[in-house]
Protein backbone atom coordinates (compact mmCIF):
# COMPACT_ATOMS: atom_id res chain seq x y z
CA UNK A 1 0.00 0.00 0.00
CA UNK A 2 2.50 2.30 0.83
CA UNK A 3 5.15 1.33 -1.37
CA UNK A 4 4.14 -0.18 -4.49
CA UNK A 5 7.31 0.29 -7.10
CA UNK A 6 10.63 -0.25 -6.90
CA UNK A 7 11.01 3.35 -8.07
CA UNK A 8 9.73 4.56 -4.94
CA UNK A 9 12.53 3.90 -2.57
CA UNK A 10 15.15 4.64 -5.62
CA UNK A 11 13.58 8.03 -5.96
CA UNK A 12 12.20 9.16 -2.52
CA UNK A 13 15.19 6.91 -0.26
CA UNK A 14 16.68 10.07 1.41
CA UNK A 15 12.99 11.10 2.49
CA UNK A 16 12.01 7.89 3.57
CA UNK A 17 15.70 7.37 4.87
CA UNK A 18 15.11 10.69 6.89
CA UNK A 19 11.51 9.67 8.14
CA UNK A 20 13.00 6.63 10.08
CA UNK A 21 12.13 3.67 7.50
CA UNK A 22 8.89 3.14 5.41
CA UNK A 23 7.34 2.05 8.57
CA UNK A 24 7.57 4.94 10.72
CA UNK A 25 6.69 6.63 7.42
CA UNK A 26 3.23 4.71 7.91
CA UNK A 27 2.91 5.63 11.33
CA UNK A 28 3.24 9.30 9.95
CA UNK A 29 0.41 8.92 7.52
CA UNK A 30 -1.88 7.52 10.06
CA UNK A 31 -1.26 10.50 12.14
CA UNK A 32 -2.87 12.78 9.06
CA UNK A 33 -5.79 9.95 9.73
CA UNK A 34 -6.10 10.01 13.07
CA UNK A 35 -6.14 13.87 13.16
CA UNK A 36 -8.86 13.94 10.39
CA UNK A 37 -11.20 11.21 12.69
CA UNK A 38 -10.83 13.93 15.69
CA UNK A 39 -11.71 17.31 13.89
CA UNK A 40 -14.37 15.60 12.21
CA UNK A 41 -16.11 14.89 15.48
CA UNK A 42 -15.32 18.09 17.07
CA UNK A 43 -16.81 19.49 14.19
CA UNK A 44 -20.02 17.12 14.74
CA UNK A 45 -20.52 17.51 18.24
CA UNK A 46 -20.28 21.17 17.67
CA UNK A 47 -22.66 21.51 15.36
CA UNK A 48 -20.32 22.84 12.73
CA UNK A 49 -20.39 20.15 9.91
CA UNK A 50 -21.21 22.20 7.45
CA UNK A 51 -20.81 20.69 3.47
CA UNK A 52 -20.17 24.20 2.09
CA UNK A 53 -17.39 25.15 4.26
CA UNK A 54 -14.10 23.85 2.43
CA UNK A 55 -12.44 22.35 5.56
CA UNK A 56 -15.35 20.45 6.24
CA UNK A 57 -16.17 19.01 3.15
CA UNK A 58 -12.60 18.05 2.50
CA UNK A 59 -12.62 15.78 6.33
CA UNK A 60 -15.83 14.44 5.19
CA UNK A 61 -14.87 13.42 1.25
CA UNK A 62 -11.44 12.15 2.79
CA UNK A 63 -12.78 10.05 6.08
CA UNK A 64 -15.77 8.52 3.66
CA UNK A 65 -13.64 8.04 0.58
CA UNK A 66 -11.59 5.82 3.01
CA UNK A 67 -14.87 4.21 5.16
CA UNK A 68 -14.35 5.93 8.36
CA UNK A 69 -17.68 7.81 8.05
CA UNK A 70 -20.83 6.82 6.20
CA UNK A 71 -22.81 9.23 3.59
CA UNK A 72 -24.78 10.54 6.77
CA UNK A 73 -21.14 11.41 8.40
CA UNK A 74 -21.44 8.97 11.53
CA UNK A 75 -18.83 7.27 12.37
CA UNK A 76 -18.46 3.48 11.67
CA UNK A 77 -14.95 2.94 11.91
CA UNK A 78 -12.82 3.83 14.79
CA UNK A 79 -9.07 5.07 14.48
CA UNK A 80 -6.61 4.48 16.89
CA UNK A 81 -4.15 6.99 17.82
CA UNK A 82 -0.74 5.84 16.39
CA UNK A 83 2.38 5.69 17.51
CA UNK A 84 4.76 8.98 17.77
CA UNK A 85 7.77 8.17 14.70
CA UNK A 86 10.73 8.37 15.38
CA UNK A 87 12.88 9.51 12.36
CA UNK A 88 12.93 13.62 11.76
CA UNK A 89 11.03 14.34 9.04
CA UNK A 90 8.02 12.02 10.22
CA UNK A 91 7.69 13.71 13.46
CA UNK A 92 7.88 17.02 11.75
CA UNK A 93 4.68 15.90 9.68
CA UNK A 94 3.15 15.00 12.19
CA UNK A 95 3.98 18.01 14.09
CA UNK A 96 2.72 20.52 11.79
CA UNK A 97 -0.45 18.26 12.50
CA UNK A 98 -0.51 18.83 16.00
CA UNK A 99 -0.05 22.71 15.40
CA UNK A 100 -2.74 22.82 13.07
CA UNK A 101 -4.72 21.14 16.04
CA UNK A 102 -4.38 23.78 18.02
CA UNK A 103 -5.99 26.86 15.85
CA UNK A 104 -8.84 24.88 16.54
CA UNK A 105 -11.14 22.59 13.84
CA UNK A 106 -14.70 23.80 15.37
CA UNK A 107 -13.05 27.53 14.82
CA UNK A 108 -12.10 26.66 11.28
CA UNK A 109 -15.22 25.17 10.18
CA UNK A 110 -17.06 28.35 11.52
CA UNK A 111 -14.37 30.39 9.36
CA UNK A 112 -13.92 32.18 13.14
CA UNK A 113 -10.14 31.20 12.49
CA UNK A 114 -7.58 33.53 12.09
CA UNK A 115 -6.60 34.21 8.81
CA UNK A 116 -3.43 35.66 9.02
CA UNK A 117 -2.51 32.66 11.03
CA UNK A 118 -3.60 30.42 8.67
CA UNK A 119 -1.72 31.96 5.96
CA UNK A 120 1.48 31.89 7.82
CA UNK A 121 0.81 28.03 8.46
CA UNK A 122 1.06 27.69 4.61
CA UNK A 123 4.00 29.54 4.46
CA UNK A 124 5.42 27.32 7.40
CA UNK A 125 4.76 24.37 5.55
CA UNK A 126 6.25 24.91 2.36
CA UNK A 127 9.83 25.41 4.24
CA UNK A 128 9.28 22.57 6.09
CA UNK A 129 11.98 19.79 5.54
CA UNK A 130 9.46 17.13 4.91
CA UNK A 131 7.72 19.15 2.40
CA UNK A 132 11.48 20.72 0.71
CA UNK A 133 12.95 17.19 0.22
CA UNK A 134 9.33 15.61 -0.97
CA UNK A 135 9.26 18.46 -3.91
CA UNK A 136 13.02 17.65 -4.68
CA UNK A 137 12.48 13.67 -5.25
CA UNK A 138 9.26 14.11 -7.35
CA UNK A 139 11.54 16.13 -9.54
CA UNK A 140 14.25 14.15 -9.71
CA UNK A 141 11.92 11.04 -9.94
CA UNK A 142 10.03 12.98 -13.35
CA UNK A 143 13.38 13.15 -14.81
CA UNK A 144 13.40 17.12 -14.28
CA UNK A 145 16.52 18.46 -16.45
CA UNK A 146 18.83 21.90 -16.87
CA UNK A 147 17.66 24.19 -19.96
CA UNK A 148 14.25 23.70 -19.85
CA UNK A 149 11.25 26.55 -20.19
CA UNK A 150 9.31 26.09 -17.16
CA UNK A 151 5.66 27.09 -16.22
CA UNK A 152 4.63 27.05 -13.06
CA UNK A 153 0.70 27.52 -12.35
CA UNK A 154 -0.03 29.12 -9.02
CA UNK A 155 3.26 30.03 -7.74
CA UNK A 156 2.03 31.11 -4.78
CA UNK A 157 5.49 32.60 -2.76
CA UNK A 158 7.67 31.34 -4.97
CA UNK A 159 9.04 28.09 -2.89
CA UNK A 160 9.23 25.89 -5.68
CA UNK A 161 10.74 28.14 -7.67
CA UNK A 162 13.52 28.53 -5.33
CA UNK A 163 14.10 24.97 -4.66
CA UNK A 164 14.47 24.44 -8.73
CA UNK A 165 16.37 27.40 -8.86
CA UNK A 166 18.93 26.02 -6.50
CA UNK A 167 18.73 22.57 -8.11
CA UNK A 168 18.77 23.18 -11.73
CA UNK A 169 19.38 26.19 -14.31
CA UNK A 170 16.00 26.55 -16.66
CA UNK A 171 16.57 28.63 -19.51
CA UNK A 172 13.24 30.50 -18.58
CA UNK A 173 10.46 30.38 -15.27
CA UNK A 174 7.21 31.86 -15.47
CA UNK A 175 5.17 31.31 -12.92
CA UNK A 176 1.64 33.08 -12.82
CA UNK A 177 -0.59 33.45 -9.56
CA UNK A 178 -4.28 34.94 -9.83
CA UNK A 179 -3.26 36.49 -5.97
CA UNK A 180 -0.80 39.87 -7.03
CA UNK A 181 0.50 39.74 -3.20
CA UNK A 182 1.98 36.36 -3.66
CA UNK A 183 3.42 37.65 -6.82
CA UNK A 184 4.79 39.96 -5.20
CA UNK A 185 6.46 37.75 -2.38
CA UNK A 186 7.28 35.57 -5.26
CA UNK A 187 9.48 38.42 -6.70
CA UNK A 188 11.30 38.95 -3.77
CA UNK A 189 11.58 35.12 -2.95
CA UNK A 190 13.13 34.25 -6.25
CA UNK A 191 14.41 36.82 -7.96
CA UNK A 192 16.04 34.98 -10.67
CA UNK A 193 12.31 33.99 -12.04
CA UNK A 194 9.77 36.07 -13.33
CA UNK A 195 6.57 35.72 -12.05
CA UNK A 196 3.07 37.76 -13.27
CA UNK A 197 -0.53 38.05 -11.77
CA UNK A 198 -2.61 36.40 -13.95
CA UNK A 199 -6.11 35.16 -13.06
CA UNK A 200 -6.02 31.80 -15.65
CA UNK A 201 -3.33 30.35 -17.87
CA UNK A 202 -5.55 31.69 -21.00
CA UNK A 203 -4.49 35.05 -20.28
CA UNK A 204 -0.74 34.05 -20.91
CA UNK A 205 1.56 33.11 -23.70
CA UNK A 206 4.28 31.50 -25.43
CA UNK A 207 5.61 28.13 -25.50
CA UNK A 208 7.02 26.25 -22.56
CA UNK A 209 8.67 22.92 -22.28
CA UNK A 210 7.22 21.95 -18.78
CA UNK A 211 4.20 22.82 -16.41
CA UNK A 212 5.00 21.89 -12.77
CA UNK A 213 2.16 21.46 -11.01
CA UNK A 214 2.98 20.23 -7.28
CA UNK A 215 0.43 20.66 -4.73
CA UNK A 216 -1.46 23.16 -7.48
CA UNK A 217 -4.91 21.56 -8.86
CA UNK A 218 -6.19 22.18 -5.46
CA UNK A 219 -5.94 26.07 -6.12
CA UNK A 220 -8.31 25.92 -9.20
CA UNK A 221 -11.57 26.60 -9.34
CA UNK A 222 -12.29 25.37 -12.66
CA UNK A 223 -9.46 22.73 -13.64
CA UNK A 224 -10.32 21.23 -16.59
CA UNK A 225 -10.30 24.96 -18.21
CA UNK A 226 -7.16 25.71 -16.83
CA UNK A 227 -5.16 22.57 -17.64
CA UNK A 228 -6.75 23.29 -21.45
CA UNK A 229 -5.26 26.22 -21.26
CA UNK A 230 -2.26 25.00 -19.67
CA UNK A 231 -2.18 22.83 -22.36
CA UNK A 232 -2.18 25.12 -25.42
CA UNK A 233 1.08 26.74 -23.70
CA UNK A 234 3.14 23.70 -23.36
CA UNK A 235 5.57 22.34 -26.34
CA UNK A 236 4.35 20.09 -29.40
CA UNK A 237 5.11 17.74 -29.41
CA UNK A 238 6.95 16.49 -26.37
CA UNK A 239 6.14 19.39 -23.69
CA UNK A 240 5.67 17.09 -20.05
CA UNK A 241 2.71 18.11 -18.39
CA UNK A 242 4.30 17.03 -14.15
CA UNK A 243 1.52 16.60 -11.62
CA UNK A 244 2.39 15.34 -7.76
CA UNK A 245 -0.97 15.86 -5.71
CA UNK A 246 -2.29 14.99 -2.61
CA UNK A 247 -5.27 12.45 -2.56
CA UNK A 248 -8.03 11.96 0.18
CA UNK A 249 -6.78 8.11 0.24
CA UNK A 250 -3.42 8.80 1.71
CA UNK A 251 -3.41 12.16 3.44
CA UNK A 252 -6.90 13.27 4.79
CA UNK A 253 -5.68 15.92 7.39
CA UNK A 254 -3.48 17.47 5.24
CA UNK A 255 -5.79 17.88 2.64
CA UNK A 256 -8.35 19.21 5.32
CA UNK A 257 -5.51 21.91 6.05
CA UNK A 258 -4.77 23.20 3.20
CA UNK A 259 -8.62 23.41 2.23
CA UNK A 260 -8.71 25.82 5.82
CA UNK A 261 -6.11 27.88 4.10
CA UNK A 262 -7.75 28.24 0.76
CA UNK A 263 -7.84 25.14 -1.54
CA UNK A 264 -10.59 24.93 -3.47
CA UNK A 265 -10.63 21.40 -4.81
CA UNK A 266 -9.86 17.71 -2.86
CA UNK A 267 -8.99 14.93 -5.12
CA UNK A 268 -9.41 11.10 -4.50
Amino acid sequence: MYVDFPSVWRYFKDYISASGGIFELKKALDWSVWYAAKWWREVREAGAANLKNPFVKALYTALRTRGIIDDEGRVKKEVSRPEMPKGLYAREWVEMHKNFDEIGAVKVAKDEADRNALDLFYSDIQIQGWHRIMVKAFLKAAGFTDGLRVLEPYSREGQVAVLIHDEYKPAAYLGYDPNPDYVQVAKSMAPTAQFTAAPTACHLTGTYDVAILVEKMQWMADPLNELECIKKLLKRPGGLLLVAQPVAESMPGYLAILSAIGARQVYT
